[in-house]
């Protein structure tokens, strides 16, 4: 009964993932692309270049939530400005693309739902660069969030690698940062659900 239990549970996160598999390769697309339009289709970490992706931390200042003094010291600050924009462009791609391509699925959710958080708390709820900032952060959470939950189903990295290495489904950690059965029973999924929505919208 066990057997057949862990059977229906891995079908049915099977299911939910090949069902949240566009969100997934939208949201992971909109990551990617952001270090690709900075780094390959025009250089936007050149400082004194027009378009500079820096630039952007002096309209975040003023509206900025609970991260103030950071972006106050790297606008005052432009080696660690730019720095802070390479790793964050770099952060961008990588999550963005093994997001999309479903490897370590939940814990690049975690990612993406961090990166998100950045992009709210920077731009804050009202300035001049709330609306798609905030349009983009709020997706961001929300999606990380769902995919945390759904795992990376059937078209995805994971679900290849479990396919050539079954072992790898029985370890703990696997379904965590990968792709899998959460072990969490049905009440449980709806309470963690309905509290991410409520925090999600919020």
């Amino acid at each position: 009964m066990e057997w057949y239990e862990k059977r229906e549970a891995a079908r049915a996160y099977a299911v939910a993932g090949t069902f949240s598999l566009a969100l997934r390769v939208v949201v992971g697309w909109t990551y990617f692309s952001a270090f690709w339009r900075r780094v390959v289709l025009e250089n936007k970490l050149i400082p004194d270049d027009p378009g500079y992706i820096g630039e952007k931390f002096n309209h975040f200042l003023p509206h900025s939530i609970g991260i103030r003094p950071l972006i106050e010291y790297l606008v005052s600050t432009p080696d660690a400005l730019w720095w802070a924009m390479v790793v964050f462009t770099i952060v961008e791609g990588v999550v963005g693309l093994l997001f999309m391509f479903g490897l370590f699925t939940r814990l690049m959710s975690v990612g993406v739902t961090l990166l998100a958080l950045g992009i709210l708390l920077g731009s804050g709820w009202i300035g001049t660069t709330c609306l798609d900032e905030w349009q983009i952060g709020i997706l961001g959470v929300a999606a990380g969030f769902t995919i945390f939950l759904t795992g990376g189903g059937r078209f995805s990295l994971d679900r290849m690698w479990v396919r050539r290495m079954p072992r790898l489904a029985e370890r703990r950690w696997f379904p965590w940062l990968a792709s899998g059965p959460l072990g969490l029973n049905m009440r449980q999924i709806g309470r963690v659900s309905a509290v991410g929505a409520v925090c999600a919208a919020a």
